[in-house]
């Protein structure tokens, strides 16, 4: 046998009376249990949801462990290893399909075995539990886990680990860092999830991308975070600034953060080291045009380049303004002005497969091509990575790094 049922209850634990009764009392203790804690600013978040799209599939799950599998409510079954679990959305419900069994709900959680303390699914390992849940008319793989397991899962996917703990403060730092955001969006209250396992959030590996370097960082940083006065601070992050960090208001937020200003960062950069601190993306002048038309901002493929110019920058070299002049056959000339962030994701590199590494660049037109050069990788807010590296190999600590990129805030402690 490779599947054995366990329970056969039914789905609900209580009656709808007492359902009732339950979700109010627990509504209120919620309630005053958060003002509580707002009060005292003290973070209870120990565990975190981590929506795996695109990492895990979410049709088939092939398991090379042992696994319980759960409902809401009761334990379902023990599945060995070896089986594949299919999963189908039926008009909002999941349906499990594993040999000839069927399973319907709601929502379905596989959970470690005692003789299994890592989940393997699909040729990876995760800590903590596999959730199986449907939003719209999707079928949701998510990771649930500690949140200290959740950032040594991201730490070494963020930040190269180095040789003899030559970047060790820096992960350290960076630690705190992820903790920090991480932290942030499990306050914002998402229904199904708390953060993306890729890009738009922190790239989350599970036990495959940890490194016992890189774990001994977060332990060493265990529930350290930065905060700003009372509050825990909003944090961003970067690969390489090119000598200057970037003011989050001229990219993410409408109002100024006192401790995520421009800084420089050194009087010779410390991300100098960073394989992007330097860049060239050459464009025909065609493909530059293609790139506005793709972004909706042409609405003819009758244009051509005429001249592009860097109107305005921010104090950090960063250019603010872009403006592009083309004319059409029929010589009417139209202007186009690009501003701050939204230059990378318009331009983007040459090659077309990601956005543009920075936008601290100059730029100049040649007869039959434009050419952009630039420092740096990222949008430049916050602590910058290869900065960072750096500074930890000259013999500072995570605490100097920190203070550096995050000016006036301090590092406490949560969840004692």
């Amino acid at each position: 046998m490779v599947l054995f049922l366990l329970s056969c209850s039914p789905t609900k634990r209580f009656t709808e009376e007492e359902e009732k009764t339950n979700k109010t009392e627990k509504k209120n203790e919620s309630t005053k249990n958060t003002n509580e804690e707002e009060s005292k600013n003290e973070f209870n978040f120990t565990e975190i949801r981590v929506l795996m799209q695109g990492i895990i599939p979410s049709e088939s799950l092939l398991l090379e462990s042992a696994v319980y599998l759960f409902n809401d409510d009761s334990k379902l079954a023990l599945i060995k290893a070896g089986n594949t679990i299919n999963c189908f959305n039926d008009d909002g419900k999941i349906r499990l399909e594993i040999n000839d069994q069927k399973f319907i709900g709601e929502k379905f959680y596989l959970t470690l075995t005692d003789s299994d303390p890592i989940i393997k699914l699909n040729g990876k390992r995760y800590r903590g539990k596999i959730q199986i849940s449907s939003s719209s008319s999707s079928i949701d793989i998510i990771n649930v886990l500690n949140l200290e397991d959740y950032v040594k899962g991201v730490l070494a996917k963020e930040m190269p680990v180095g040789k003899n703990g030559e970047n060790f403060e820096a992960l350290k730092a960076l630690a705190i860092c992820i903790r920090t955001y991480a932290i942030q969006k499990m306050k914002d209250g998402k229904l199904y999830f708390d953060i993306y396992a890729d890009t738009r959030d922190q790239v989350y590996g599970g036990v495959n991308a940890e490194s016992s370097n890189s774990n001994q960082a977060v332990e060493e940083t265990n529930n350290l975070v930065l905060q700003y006065g009372d509050k825990i601070a909003t944090v961003f992050y970067h690969s390489t600034c090119g000598g200057y960090t970037e003011s989050s208001s001229n990219v993410f937020t409408n109002e100024q953060i006192p401790y995520l200003i421009s800084v420089k960062d050194g009087n010779e950069p410390n991300c100098i080291i960073s394989p992007r601190f330097q860049w060239e993306e050459i464009y025909s002048r065609e493909l530059f045009v293609s790139r506005l038309r793709n972004s909706s901002l042409l609405d003819s493929q009758n244009y051509s380049l005429e001249d592009i110019s860097v109107l305005s920058r921010f104090h950090s070299g960063r250019v603010d303004e872009l403006e592009i002049k083309l004319h059409s056959n029929d010589e009417v000339e139209k202007i186009i002005i690009i501003r701050g962030n939204e230059i990378r994701s318009i331009i983007r590199n040459a090659d077309g497969k990601s956005i543009l590494w920075s936008t601290m660049f100059d730029v100049s037109l040649k007869s039959n091509s434009v050419v952009l050069s630039g420092k740096g990788f990222g949008h430049g807010v916050g602590l910058c990575q290869w900065g960072a590296i750096s500074l930890s190999r000259k013999g500072w600590n995570f605490t100097e790094i920190l203070d550096h990129y995050y000016p006036g805030t301090s590092i406490e402690k949560i969840n004692d």
